[in-house]
């Protein structure tokens, strides 16, 4: 089990990673000569199925397949379902069991083949090709992984509404440096059927989609990366994540630990700050009887602070006295998360280590008999170094931002 699994598996019971592949459009930049231009365009038909956890160890996820115009075909598949077990020791736990493809757009060892009209009322899509199977079978058991070679996968998709508009045109600039883009969709909602192999065969899905795809993209110089938002609508914010793994002498003490401020200010007239932060310490420790166990602090919470941002988003400090919840999972007890509450000091210090980038784009989607729905947005980013401390778990960041964001 890897620090950190066990008192989040035990706090949030049934957590399943889902890779629900919808019908929205990819906003990477492409890369370009340095000081040059560069033209890029995609068209590609799609058709997925997902499926969503309606009881207890049931696969969620998606199976999406993929057909590039004057290209290939490929196909993505994550599904994975999670289920509470009892233990020997008459504890629970979770069970997980997730099946995917190796990487995004697979296709060996093939074939794959995606048949869908132009029309979009219709899709099959067949596809062989091997799965990796991860097994999690909780109660400290250990996780499995074995590869299923060549297996047959398929979906099929009809179209149950008219078809729709969906669209982003933005840009992302940063000094000279500039990339802009307009991503838009054909598609229609749809209801669908999917079987992988033997492990799941024919199952119905309410929640289906095809669509026709149009990426074009244009980048002058470098492309700028932008960092992730921060900053709430109309107003300003902060984040940093700091985690670190350690080797204690003589295996005793803290293995792993991990802390997240983030610090935000609404828009006018309120301009209320919120400070929001968590942290994890794994240790190993003495139970005093020959035998040593995993000991597990886990606390999260949320209040009132102070942030400020510097000229240009070029600093950022925040700080707040916060009452969090804390969970503590001692194995030398017998592992069961005991839950108070403590309230700890929160700190942020941040420096802007990039330029400024500025992200603006346009969204619309238009369905006939329901008119039109545009939206416009704004925000500017920075990267960032510095410090972050929740109570006594504090270091230097490995991740950070400032921002500030449009109406």
């Amino acid at each position: 089990m890897k620090p950190g699994t066990g008192v989040r598996r035990k706090l949030v019971g049934c957590v399943v990673a889902l890779l629900l592949i919808a019908p929205t459009l990819s906003t990477a930049a492409a890369a370009a000569p340095p000081g040059g231009t560069q033209l890029s365009e995609l068209r590609y038909y799609q058709a997925a199925v997902n499926l969503f956890p309606e009881t207890d160890g049931a696969y969620a996820g998606a199976v999406s397949f993929r057909q590039d115009v004057k290209g290939e075909a490929t196909v993505d598949v994550f599904l994975s379902r999670a289920a509470t077990i009892s233990c020997p020791d008459l504890s629970e736990d979770i069970a997980t069991t997730t099946i995917q493809t190796e990487g995004r757009g697979s296709r060996e060892p093939g074939p794959v083949e995606l048949d869908i009209g132009h029309s979009l009322e219709e899709a099959l899509g067949h596809a062989v090709v091997d799965l990796t199977v991860t097994d999690s079978p909780g109660c400290g058991e250990p996780e499995s992984v074995s590869v299923l070679p060549a297996q047959d996968v398929q979906i099929t998709v009809t179209g149950t509404t008219p078809r729709f508009f969906t669209g982003i045109g933005g840009t992302t600039s940063s000094g000279s440096d500039r990339s802009s883009g307009r991503f838009y969709d054909f598609s229609r909602d749809g209801t669908g059927t999917l079987s992988v192999g033997s492990l799941i065969v024919g199952v119905e899905s309410p929640a289906a989609f095809l669509k026709f795809a149009v990426e074009r993209q244009r980048t002058h110089g470098e492309a700028p990366v932008a960092p992730d938002p921060v900053a709430p609508p109309g107003g300003t914010g902060a984040r940093g994540d700091y985690s670190a793994e350690f080797e204690p002498t003589g295996g005793l003490g803290v293995l792993f630990e991990d802390a997240i401020v983030q610090a935000s200010t609404s828009s006018p007239p309120e301009r209320a700050t919120t400070v929001s932060a968590s942290s994890l310490t794994v240790e190993l420790v003495d139970c005093g009887d020959g035998t040593t166990a995993i000991r597990e602090q886990f606390v999260v919470g949320s209040g009132p602070g102070v942030l400020t941002i510097g000229r240009k988003l070029g600093t950022a400090t925040a700080s707040g006295s916060i009452q969090f919840d804390r969970f503590v999972s001692d194995g030398c007890q017998g592992g069961e998360p005991v839950t108070d509450t403590v309230v700890l000091p929160v700190d942020l210090n941040l420096a802007a280590s990039a330029p400024l980038v500025r992200v603006s784009d346009t969204r619309w989607q238009i369905r006939p008999g329901e008119g039109a729905e545009r939206t416009k947005g704004w925000y500017l980013g920075r990267e960032a170094t510095g410090t972050v401390a929740v109570g006594a778990v504090a270091g230097t960041t490995n991740l950070a931002a400032i921002g500030s964001s449009g109406p």
